[in-house]
């Protein structure tokens, strides 16, 4: 077991400032209890994707033409764009990366194709409330960038990207 410092001990999943000794975070009520703090990276992603301030994201109705995504993409400067139906949940996402595959050869017909004929259907989604490391797990093993994140009802409520964990890491989050 680790002594909190002097000045407080920040909440690895939530990043609320506790006070010295506390067993468990006053915000969040998760363990502040760390056996060992040498690898502040393995406990850094097990921090809720909150503390990566996700973007919120950019979408589209499901009826929405290739030529309006790829503006958004554009206009929005994003990786990627969320589809969405009828009741706002979210269906589909299409990424800078569906441009390079999947519309060579379409663009000049780009105002009349709808996203739902080259968008990827029911995309792999994470809570805001999962830890880094499931993200990165996902992107891990599906080669994914973007991972969208949704609501209880499934509607998209953010963005996390390979970019923002990179970042997160790269500050030497201090967990303890």
């Amino acid at each position: 077991m680790t002594e909190a410092p002097m000045d407080g001990i920040e909440c690895p999943a939530c990043g609320h400032e506790n006070i010295s000794g506390a067993d468990t975070c006053e915000e969040c009520v998760a363990t502040l209890v760390v056996d060992q703090i040498e690898d502040r990276e393995t406990a850094a992603l097990q921090s809720s994707l909150l503390r990566l301030g996700p973007r919120h994201p950019e979408s589209v109705d499901l009826t929405a033409t290739l030529a309006d995504v790829i503006g958004k993409l554009q206009k929005r400067n994003v990786g990627c764009v969320l589809v969405t139906g009828h009741g706002e949940e979210l269906v589909g996402i299409f990424t800078e990366r569906d441009v390079l595959y999947r519309v060579a050869g379409l663009i000049d017909r780009a105002a009349s194709i709808p996203v739902e004929s080259l968008m990827t259907p029911k995309p792999s989604t994470l809570r805001p409330s999962d830890p880094i490391s499931h993200a990165l797990h996902l992107m891990a093993v599906h080669g994914f960038r973007h991972i969208p994140l949704i609501d209880d009802d499934g509607r998209p409520v953010g963005v996390v990207s390979l970019r923002d964990i990179i970042r997160f890491m790269s500050q030497g989050v201090a967990v303890a």
